[in-house]
Parts: structure tokens; C-alpha cells; sequence
């Protein structure tokens, strides 16, 4: 064999390469035909889609505007419906007619409130009369209180002491005069006075002054009544067979009642006179210390014996309230003593008025 020259092998070489490269060339050509087919079937899947989508949209928004031409009709007619049953209810409704009282009510009720502020205004600035009026004065440098009321009562209050009794108001010869049933402070029992009134009552300023005669003439003054209020006794024992209510009984007419209470509080009353005493009692022994207030506290020592439903106390028997002796008659009453009602009287006041002198 014979050996090839350089130009040869330079010649090979060269057309080898050539064919390379034609190979290359052929399957880059081939690979950019796919490319350019695979660009070409994405293209036309891309407008297909975007063809279908803007088709969808389309559709989606006609239903869309059907629904809401439906829903606009539907609200529509639901308006026109509720206006015409609006109007047949108008029409079938009758009209209301004012009631033909409205108006005299109305003035009435205006001639009503005028009349009552009419009523006030007199009762506050016009009305110059006794009654309603806690008046008050000082004698001997005592204060005294005094209230009477419309119905006719009478009460007066010295310290923690009260007296009930009855007024009477006559109009002779152009005069008013008062006559109290009771002595008590500034009035006289059963002797009239002439008064008269002045000031007012809304201010708190009344002024009554009363006349007995050309040399005795006094005033009370409109004002409020301080209530004395003993303290209950501390570490107060009380007997459980005297606690409660006494009464002395003659000739089936209630004398005196006198109450004990629980706490240490004690009312004594004149029933008779209508004077309360209230104050408070403390025990020692057999012996109630009775203790009330006129300007300073009075107390007064009184015995005691408790047997049943029986009690003596100031030289007197009492009997309970709500038992059989008291429920008794006089005559059946044998623990009682046969004295007058005017010597019981006296004898009790005697009593009361001295323990407070001797103190």
C-alpha cells in the first residue's frame, strides 16, 4: 500500500469537516422547524383561549344584566304594589274627627290649674288663720310649742311633754276669738282671746297675737318644733313581768296609762288631762326612776310591784292591757281603790309636781 502524501491527508481532512458541518447545519435547520412549529400551535392555542375566554365574558355579563333588569323589575313592581295598597287603605280609612270635648277639655283643665295656683297663692300669702301653724313662744324663759289643726285638736309640747285638747274660732263684732279647752303656756282654759294673724306662711313669718285683756296681750311667732329626745339608758336590764302597757281603771273610765318599754323608753299619761309625759326608766330594787325633759331632765322615783296582771304604781293598782281584769267592770275591779276621778286626779299631779319641785 502506498502511503498517502500530505496534500493528500490535508485534502481529506477538509472535506471531513465540510461534511460535519453540513451535518450540523442540516439539524439546526431541523430543530428550528420544530421550534418554529411548536411557536406556531402555542400561538393559535393562545388566541383560541383568549377567543373562549372573551366569549365567556360575554355571556357572563348579558346574564348579568338580565338579572339585574329582573331584579330591578321585581322592585319596581313590589313599589308600585306597596303605593297602591297605601292608597286603597287611604281611601278605605275614614277621616278622623276631632272629638267635639277635646276643646272644653282642654279649657277646663286650664281653668283647674289657674284655680289651684289661685288656692296656693291665698293659702300662702292670704290665708291668715291659726290652724296649720306651729307656733311657738317663751314663758318664764320656757319655750313652748302649740300646733292646731283644722279638725279642732289641740296639742301643746313643753320639753319631751305633750297636751291634747280642742279649740273653738268665733267672729263677734268683727273680732276673731280663740278659746282652748286646756291651761297650757300662754292660753288660759275656756277663756276666749282675740287674735289676728299677720305675715306669711310660705316665708315662715306668721305672727298671731292674741288678747285677753288691756293688761295681758301675748304673740306667738310661726316656727318648728324641736323635739327633746331622752337617751335610752346603757346596759339597760329590763323586768319582763313589767314590760308593757298599765292601765288604772274607775268606774270604767281609762285614768292613767302608763307604758314600759324593752329599750328603757317609758310614756306616762294623764288620759283625762290629755298630758303625755315620755321619758325613760331605769329599776333598782323596787324603785322606777322615771326620767323626763322640760329645760333640763326631771327624775322622778316611783315604787313598783308587779303580781300577775296587776301592777300598783304611784299608790295605785293598774292592770294590764288587754287582760281580763282589764277587760272587767268597776264593780269587779276590787284591787282598785274606790277614790273619785277627780281626787285619782289630783293625787297623781300632786305626785309628778312635787318629785320636780323637790329637784
Amino acid at each position: 500500500m502506498s502511503e498517502k502524501t500530505n496534500s493528500e491527508m490535508n485534502n481529506e481532512e477538509v472535506l471531513d469537516s465540510a461534511a460535519e458541518n453540513t451535518e450540523e447545519i442540516a439539524a439546526a435547520e431541523e430543530a428550528t422547524a420544530v421550534i418554529e412549529s411548536t411557536d406556531a400551535e402555542n400561538t393559535d392555542t393562545a388566541e383560541t383561549a383568549d377567543t373562549e375566554n372573551t366569549a365567556a365574558d360575554e355571556v357572563t355579563d348579558t346574564e348579568n344584566t338580565e338579572v339585574a333588569q329582573e331584579s330591578d323589575a321585581v322592585v319596581d313592581t313590589a313599589e308600585n304594589s306597596a303605593l297602591e295598597n297605601a292608597e286603597a287603605n287611604e281611601e278605605a280609612t275614614p277621616e278622623k274627627k276631632k272629638s267635639p270635648l277635646q276643646v272644653p277639655v282642654i279649657i277646663a283643665c286650664c281653668i283647674l290649674v289657674a284655680a289651684l295656683l289661685g288656692f296656693l297663692v291665698y293659702y300662702a300669702f292670704f290665708l291668715k288663720e291659726p290652724e296649720n301653724v306651729t307656733w311657738t313662744n317663751e314663758v318664764d324663759n320656757v319655750t313652748y310649742y302649740y300646733e292646731l289643726k283644722s279638725d279642732g285638736t289641740f296639742t301643746g309640747y313643753l320639753g319631751s311633754i305633750e297636751m291634747k285638747g280642742s279649740f273653738q274660732k268665733t267672729k263677734a263684732e268683727g273680732k276673731n276669738t280663740i278659746t282652748v279647752d286646756k291651761t297650757f303656756g300662754s292660753f288660759y282654759q275656756n277663756m276666749p282671746a282675740t287674735y289676728s294673724v299677720k305675715g306669711s306662711k310660705l316665708f315662715g313669718n306668721q305672727e298671731m297675737t292674741c288678747t285677753y285683756s288691756e293688761d295681758y296681750e301675748f304673740t306667738l311667732k310661726q316656727g318648728k318644733r324641736e323635739k327633746k329626745l331622752l337617751d335610752l339608758p346603757q346596759d339597760f336590764s329590763a323586768d319582763e313581768e313589767l314590760v308593757g302597757t298599765w292601765i288604772f281603771k274607775y268606774m270604767n273610765y281609762d285614768i292613767y296609762k302608763v307604758t314600759f318599754n324593752k329599750d328603757g323608753s317609758m310614756i306616762l299619761e294623764f288620759i283625762q288631762d290629755g298630758i303625755k309625759y315620755n321619758g325613760i326608766y331605769t329599776i333598782e330594787g323596787s324603785t322606777i326612776n322615771f326620767t323626763y325633759y322640760v329645760t333640763d331632765s326631771t327624775v322622778v322615783p316611783i315604787d313598783y310591784k308587779v303580781d300577775g296582771d296587776t301592777l300598783t304604781f304611784m299608790g295605785y293598782q293598774f292592770v294590764r292591757e288587754g287582760s281580763e281584769l282589764e277587760k272587767a267592770t268597776s264593780d269587779q275591779q276590787v284591787l282598785t281603790p274606790q277614790v273619785t276621778e277627780t281626787q285619782a286626779a289630783e293625787a297623781a299631779t300632786e305626785a309628778v309636781t312635787e318629785a320636780a319641785e323637790s329637784k
